[in-house]
Parts: structure tokens; C-alpha cells; sequence
């Protein structure tokens, strides 16, 4: 079963759709490509309109594995949030379903994945992750939400490394923690703040933001002249350009313009 939804998600097929209530409407496109190198793609996204949930998750452990830890990460994150779990218990509970599969000889042992969530209540975003799969906010500029759960971002923490050493080190694509692989425990960190209108939340794999600039995002949402579903495929097409060595999975959501005077406050 897993492996059947990972291969369906693996053609460039977008997802176009708006959901909301008194509060919002969110407008949402999806995205989701092998990319130019890799036969295998391990990407899986969730889109979740009724619980106001998406997420992307990028597939870790060679082989047909990687795919098989993404997709059970999508589909109990969906499980959880479905339940009523609150979205770091959901995310809690997709390591463990990933742990338990890999023990259940479904995939290998080992195998795990990253993944980055939204979910909007009340005129309130809550972002959580784990790995390197990364949530952006364009409003009015262009800002990285999530901070990187990978060797790089430790190394640039402690000033080992900058900017610019990157793009050739040896471990740009090792993260520190995921769901399953070989962590007993992982830490799933979050950020929230207050929706505003014209908010618009990119969450995507590395295959996007390890081959697109931050300055190539930005301008690409920024770009009011081109609806939402023109700008995710120009960052697919950016994406493919700069190699697209990796697969590229994104999800875009913007806030509508329906609000109630208590979300405007």
C-alpha cells in the first residue's frame, strides 16, 4: 500500500484546491517531481484541508525504502492529526509508525525520513519538523521558518563553515535527526505565529531549497502576477534547471482574503 501511493505521488501532478470557514480561506498547490537523476522519487506530501494540515516528507534509505518511510510518515501523520493528536504528537507518532514498520519488515531496518508540517486554527500557523525539509513565509519579504536538523547547519552554528562552503561539503545532505532511521528519540521543534492576509507558506524537500536560492524563492513568490500554481512550477522549473539531481516536492498556501474582524486583530 505504501509503496503504490509513493509511485502515484511520483509524476509532476499539482493539487489545486481552497478550504476554509469564517476565519480564512486558503488557496493550496502541490507539487511533486523525481527530478532528472534519480529513478526512485521518495518524496510524499499530505494535503489535509479539513484539519487545515499539510506537510511534505522526504524518504531516506536507498533503494525503495526511502519512498516506503515518507509514505508512512504521510499517512499516520494523517492517522494522528485525524484523531485529534496536536501536530508535534502527530509527528511523534509517524517516528515511531516508521520505527515499527522497519521492525515489521516493511522497508529496511534503518530507513527514515524528514518532514516538515502546517496547521492553521483560529488565525493562529503552527510549524513543526524534523530533518531538513523547510517551511518558508513570504510577507511582504521572504523568511526561512524552520531551522535545518542536518551536519551543515551545526557546523554553521558554531562558525566552522560559511555560507558559501555549503554548496561542495561532503555532508550538506546528512541530517542530525529523522523519523525512524536510527534515532530512538527525536525532538520535534516548532514555531507559530498570527496568519495575516496574503500570507504565503512554502514548505518543500531540499531537492527544492538545496537548488534554489533563497533570493530565487523570494523572487518567485513575490511575484503577484502570476497565480499560485504559475509560481510553484517556476520553482519546480528552477529546481530542475540548477540539476535536479534530488527529488523536489513543495507544497504553496496562500491566505485569502475572507476574514472575520476578530482575525484581523
Amino acid at each position: 500500500m505504501f509503496k503504490k501511493i509513493a509511485k502515484m505521488a511520483s509524476l509532476l501532478s499539482p493539487f489545486k484546491g481552497e478550504s476554509g470557514g469564517s476565519a480564512n480561506v486558503i488557496s493550496a498547490e502541490a507539487l511533486i517531481h523525481a527530478g532528472l537523476v534519480r529513478e526512485n522519487n521518495e518524496d510524499s506530501y499530505l494535503i489535509l484541508p479539513e484539519y487545515q494540515c499539510w506537510a511534505v516528507a522526504d524518504g531516506m534509505g536507498g533503494c525503495e525504502c526511502g519512498e516506503i518511510a515518507s509514505a508512512i510518515a504521510i499517512c499516520s501523520l494523517k492517522t494522528a492529526i485525524a484523531s485529534g493528536q496536536d501536530l508535534i504528537a502527530a509527528i511523534q507518532y509517524s517516528h515511531h509508525a516508521v520505527e515499527q514498520a522497519a521492525r515489521d519488515g516493511l522497508g529496511t531496518a534503518g530507513m527514515g525520513s524528514t518532514l516538515v508540517a502546517i496547521q492553521l486554527n483560529n488565525g493562529v500557523y503552527r510549524i513543526a519538523w524534523v530533518g531538513d525539509s523547510r517551511a518558508y513565509l513570504y510577507r511582504s519579504e521572504l523568511k526561512c521558518l524552520t531551522k535545518d536538523h542536518s551536519y551543515i547547519q551545526l557546523m554553521l552554528d558554531q562558525g566552522l563553515i560559511s555560507d558559501n562552503d555549503i554548496e561542495n561539503h561532503p555532508y550538506k545532505n546528512v541530517v542530525t535527526q529523522a523519523l525512524g532511521g536510527t534515532d530512538k528519540s527525536i525532538t520535534v521543534d516548532m514555531i507559530e505565529g498570527k496568519l495575516q492576509r496574503d500570507d504565503i507558506f512554502l514548505l518543500c524537500s531540499d531537492g527544492l531549497s538545496g537548488k534554489v536560492s533563497f533570493q530565487g524563492i523570494e523572487q518567485a513568490l513575490s511575484d503577484h502576477n502570476n497565480t499560485l500554481n504559475d509560481r510553484a512550477n517556476y520553482l519546480v522549473h528552477e529546481a530542475l534547471a540548477a540539476g535536479g539531481e534530488d527529488n523536489i516536492t513543495l507544497i504553496l498556501l496562500e491566505v485569502g482574503t475572507a476574514f472575520s474582524d476578530s482575525f484581523r486583530n
